[in-house]
């Protein structure tokens, strides 16, 4: 089977990946891994202060959810603890240390830092548990991938905390100095364990991903975050918890610590039944009796949570990218979404005139014309020309297309108009696209100029539709509006100045926005899912 693998661009996020597809393909699977870019990793700002670790997992599923990837693999302790709707936990490979590490340039451990040492991590919890086992050391906090943490130990740093788990993953385990003992110095939940995402409805997917979970490790990790989820945490919150099955038991230990380390609350229990509902209850156990003993009152859970949009009201169109009304939802914007634009189909003279005239290639620069000319009846897939290609705009597009029947011979990536002329080779040739009646001169002007014989006939024109009152009513209270294409903007702009300001998909859609009165506070460096999260984040986070 073929696999489309979406992972992080990181060296340790590559190199976890690749163990998984190297299980895979030794299985028989065929892999090709492909390479996301999410916020978390282009920005510089403190990891607590982005929401925590789940800013590194939004664009990536967006890429599953969309069809780009058929599955992806995260560091589990990256994932919030709400399911994503739409996803399913395939697997759940064997796990690697849990344990934090100790890393210094000469190789000393913890008791032999000097008073005053200064110990870089990125993790609240690491830096507070430090702070309880050596109060008279300083806590510096780092940010940047393995490598680039690693070089500051010996540098400007005295030592830095890091997981043994991704340092072992790329190569440089030689460079812990202590391995921090899981069972004293509490790991975060799930810590060491990766996260196999794919599609519930890809139930063939689903099937050959299976194969590599490892139920011991999927026990212990919904067990351990089972507490973080029971406490209302983020994954930046001073929570520990480290799981083990041994000797046919489950047993789980959890502590909450005042982020100074001056309190630690620490507790205990275990359970025979080895099933995933008991998993679970053993967690609820144990943060019950954290929260008896006091875990509320000496740290602000509430306060460590993943929200960088919270309290934000977003307005976004009912037709927008896969998975970007959860992903906001998921950064605490509160989402509304309504009708702004509907699509009726045109009739196919032109169309069928130029199907009869013949083409090398077919490309859909919209889900919205394939659907349109399935409303009329016609089968694109029943009659494409021998030898003729597809290619789509976006992998939306690509995903509609494969749905069809039809599987593109080139996606631009990252999409739009512009991304797939630059994918074109030259003309000449003729091409088939299909598209609104009022459509963005690109693809088929950078078709024109690069060689090719461009038939553009119109399929469907977009028209504006009456608006909820209650949307008309709160439009000019919004934060923000998304607009994901220029006819959706220029319907909102019906709405009345002021109006809500706008979060374009794109240049063109900006532009569009421009000259129907909107003001544009952000503009999606590409039109999907991820692009729009981060510019809504760089906006208003």
């Amino acid at each position: 089977m073929k696999l489309r693998l979406a992972t992080r661009g990181s060296k340790l996020a590559w190199g976890q990946s690749g163990q998984v597809a190297d299980a895979l393909r030794a299985l028989g699977h065929e892999v090709e891994l492909v390479r996301i870019t999410t916020h978390g990793d282009v920005t510089t700002a403190p990891l607590a202060s982005l929401g925590g670790a789940g800013v590194f997992v939004g664009a990536v599923r967006a890429a599953v959810l969309s069809g780009e990837c058929d599955f992806a693999v995260h560091s589990f302790k990256d994932l919030p603890t709400a399911p994503a709707a739409d996803l399913t936990l395939a697997a759940v490979p064997p796990r690697e240390d849990p344990a934090d590490a100790l890393c210094t340039a000469d190789g000393r451990g913890l008791a032999a830092l000097p008073s005053g040492a200064k110990v870089g991590t990125g993790s609240p919890r690491r830096a507070a548990q430090l702070l309880a086992l050596r109060p008279d050391l300083t806590t510096v906090e780092i940010r940047g991938n393995v490598e680039t943490r690693l070089a500051r130990a010996g540098a400007d740093l005295d030592a830095v905390l890091l997981a043994a788990a991704g340092l072992t993953r790329i190569g440089l385990s030689g460079r812990i100095s202590e391995r921090l003992d899981p069972a004293v110095f509490l790991p975060a939940p799930s810590q060491g364990a990766l996260a196999i995402e794919c599609r519930a409805d890809a139930a063939d997917v689903l099937a050959a991903l299976a194969a590599l979970d490892d139920p011991n490790t999927r026990l212990a990790a919904v067990a351990e975050r089972a507490v973080l989820s029971g406490l209302q945490a983020g994954c930046a919150a001073p929570v520990g918890a480290h799981a083990q099955v041994l000797d046919a038991r489950l047993q789980l230990s959890a502590a909450v610590i005042t982020t100074d380390g001056s309190t630690r609350l620490v507790q205990s229990a275990h359970t025979t039944d080895l099933s995933l509902s008991a998993a679970e209850a053993l967690g609820a156990r144990v943060t019950a009796a954290l929260l008896q003993a006091g875990a509320a009152a000496i740290v602000d859970l509430a306060a460590t949570k993943a929200a960088p949009l919270a309290g934000r009201r977003l307005l976004l169109p009912s037709r927008c990218p896969v998975g970007l009304a959860e992903a906001l939802t998921s950064a605490g914007a509160l989402i509304t979404q309504a009708e702004f634009t509907a699509q009726e189909p045109l009739e196919l003279t032109a169309f069928l005139a130029a199907t009869t005239a013949g083409y090398d290639w077919l490309v859909l620069s919209s889900a919205a014309a394939l659907t349109a000319l399935a409303d009329q009846g016609y089968d694109l897939a029943a009659n494409l020309p021998a030898g003729a290609k597809v290619a789509a705009v976006g992998p939306a597009t690509a995903r509609a297309l494969t749905s069809a029947g039809l599987t593109p011979d080139l996606v631009a990536n990252p999409g739009g108009g512009a991304a797939l002329v630059a994918a074109f080779e030259a003309g000449p040739g003729v091409v088939l696209l299909p598209s609104a009646a009022v459509a963005s001169p690109e693809p088929a002007a950078g078709l024109r100029a690069k060689g090719w014989t461009v038939n553009n006939p119109a399929v469907y024109r977009t028209v504006p539709v009456a608006v909820a009152e209650s949307v008309q009513r709160d439009w000019p209270s919004y934060d923000a509006f998304i607009a994901t294409a220029g006819s959706v903007a220029k319907a909102a702009a019906e709405l009345g100045q002021p109006g809500a300001p706008v979060i374009a998909i794109g240049a063109p859609t900006a532009i569009a926005a421009r000259e129907a009165g909107l003001n544009v506070i952000g503009v999606a460096t590409t039109p999907d899912t991820g692009g729009l999260v981060d510019a809504v984040l760089a906006a208003l986070g």
